[in-house]
């Protein structure tokens, strides 16, 4: 039988035993590959490594792990961080965690930072509005329209009870109430 050599890179020779005939192995007792240094983990060349970088007015689409929600995600220091938020922190510094990292592209899988704006949880709220990417149309389970919200509303304001109003249209009185005050349908006139 030919000497094994310990493949961990010692290039120390294994004593051979009775037992390496059928089933030689690839390393001294204690040389395995867990027990040897692994690379430094660079979170910067992970992130790079997952990025299709295009132009610098295009998306440069995150190709690494997805979440449910679309959004990228990477390991830093041991803990999971959204990908645009990485890169946010990489073109331009650290920020405080309790703002946003949002999107101009509204591509979720985007990490150009040039896309990319810090923002409150109301801007981006805003931002969405402002888009018409929100709000589209109603449930298909809704129990008004539009026709029966300006109804409300108008006997509502002659002064017709709450609780009757609720009664006829088959919804609650706190439902009225918030029609009312345009809490709900706030975009019927």
């Amino acid at each position: 039988m030919d000497k094994l050599i310990c493949q961990c890179g010692c290039k120390s020779v294994i004593p051979f035993k009775k037992h390496h005939i059928k089933s030689p192995p690839k390393f001294i007792k204690g040389h395995s590959n867990r027990v040897r240094a692994r690379e430094e983990y660079k979170v910067e060349d992970a992130f790079w490594e997952r990025v299709n970088k295009l132009g610098k007015e295009e998306c440069w689409e995150w190709e690494g792990f997805l979440m449910p929600n679309g959004y990228g995600q990477l390991k830093n220091k041991g803990k999971n961080e959204y990908a645009h938020r990485f890169s946010y922190s990489l073109h331009f510094g650290d920020f405080p965690k309790e703002l946003l990292v949002c999107h101009k592209c509204d591509n979720r899988k985007c990490v150009n930072p040039h896309h990319l704006f810090l923002g409150t949880h109301q801007d981006n709220i805003d931002d969405m509005i402002q888009k018409g990417r929100g709000y589209k149309g109603k449930p298909g389970t809704t129990k008004l329209n539009e026709t029966k919200v300006k109804m409300i509303r108008t006997l509502v304001n002659n002064n017709f009870d709450k609780n009757q109003i609720a009664e006829v249209f088959l919804v609650k009185r706190c439902t009225v109430a918030n029609i009312a005050a345009k809490r709900l349908w706030k975009e019927v006139n």
